[in-house]
């Protein structure tokens, strides 16, 4: 893979529109075969620092274009979703710029709106063109952060039943401020409370942050529809091993949550080719040499899971009285550890290898990738149990 020249210099862009693009379509494919309307709000739409003329390399191009995709698609299984599509721009210059893209180049099969205006202020326009009836998909993605991710400024959003969300958290910022005495109020309206971070190492104090976030989102979430369920991935500063952002996941459907997880992991390699080539052409802008070799050879091979503290926790789980372990399940599983479901499938294939767990449905016991189908028999999965020894 290599990154295409549009991207240069915003690598972390590519990664963030790479997940949007991998999760919207799989998300719009899953809800058009249950729901009649399907509306999409892209709350900051820019076009900012587009790489490419026709805008396909930004957040409005790529949403058309599975939307257009997504309805092409479900009509051949016999669904006829309506997508319609709002965006936001504040900037005058960007949003006559958005403007003209949308009446060029708008897919007949998308209806589309635009509204030029600061975010806080049209949140009430963005929900009455919202309705009640439809599912929404919100995409905060703000160059900033101040109005935009605070629990009070979304809390209008998250009480909307039957929504979804993928959240820009500009963690790098709140790193920086937390602990500071000016920002107390504005750390006060994002988790509730002032978080207390005192003598955590780096990683523990990213992921306390994290973690109280999504907890106050799910908090402040309708839980109409479904129990909120929440999962993030970090998005790193191409030239430095520093987290710049997570893209912070909301959903009231465990499919949804699984469906993110697995674009997460996906999205871990995308973004260490994309880092690793960044890096390289920074250091032969300032040497002004060639490397030999390619950027693939500095990709850093990450330390999979411990699978020994997978393969205790599924333990943990499983009884010597069979149980169902459906995507229900799944989506539990996940969003409490973090790990992916190939994690958890690993683990569960060394057990059965150890002669300590068995898949009861698993018959034929001819599993090679999946040792478990989540999602058999609609959903509701299969029977696992623990053996004793």
């Amino acid at each position: 893979m290599k990154l295409p020249d549009s991207y240069r210099g915003r690598e972390q862009t590519y990664v963030k529109h790479h997940l949007l693009r991998t999760c919207l379509e799989k998300l719009f494919m899953i809800i058009g075969q249950h729901q009649s309307g399907i509306r999409y709000v892209d709350c900051f739409s820019g076009p900012w620092q587009e790489g490419s003329e026709d805008l396909q390399d930004t957040s409005v191009g790529i949403a058309l274009a599975i939307m257009q995709k997504c309805q092409e698609g479900l009509k051949t299984i016999g669904k006829n979703a309506q997508f319609q599509a709002l965006f936001i721009e504040k900037d005058k210059k960007a949003y006559d710029k958005l403007v003209s893209y949308l009446n060029l180049s708008s897919p007949p099969e998308v209806e589309t709106a635009a509204r030029n205006g600061e975010f806080f202020d049209l949140r009430e326009s963005i929900l009455s063109w919202c309705g009640q009836a439809d599912f929404a998909f919100f995409f905060i993605d703000p160059t900033g952060w101040k109005r935009v991710v605070e629990i009070p400024t979304l809390r209008p959003f998250l009480e909307r039943p039957n929504s979804e969300f993928l959240i820009n958290f500009m963690y790098d910022f709140v790193l920086r401020t937390h602990t500071q005495e000016a920002f107390q109020e504005d750390m006060c309206a994002i988790f509730g409370d002032l978080p207390d971070t005192a003598g955590l190492p780096p990683k523990q104090r990213e992921e306390h942050l994290i973690r109280l976030y999504r907890q106050r989102l799910k908090e402040i979430t309708s839980t109409k529809g479904g129990i909120a369920r929440t999962a993030s991935v970090p998005v790193l500063y191409p030239l430095r091993d520093r987290t710049l952002y997570h893209l912070v996941y909301l959903t009231r459907h465990a499919k949804g949550l699984s469906v993110f997880m697995e674009a997460s992991e996906k999205i871990e390699y995308v973004q260490r080719r994309a880092r690793a080539q960044a890096k390289q052409e920074h250091r032969e802008s300032r040497t002004r040499q060639r490397e030999l070799f390619s950027s693939d050879n500095d990709i850093q091979i990450e330390e999979n899971t411990d699978l020994s503290e997978v393969k205790t926790y599924w333990l943990d789980k499983l009884s010597a009285e069979p149980r169902r372990f459906g995507v229900e399940q799944l989506a539990d599983m996940l969003e409490e550890t973090g790990w992916f479901e190939s994690d958890l499938q690993a683990a569960f294939a060394e057990l059965v290898g150890e002669g300590r767990a068995a898949n009861v449905d698993d018959e034929k016991k001819r599993r090679r990738k999946k040792y478990i189908h989540f999602d058999a028999k609609d959903n509701q999965g299969e029977r696992l149990t623990r053996l004793t020894q």
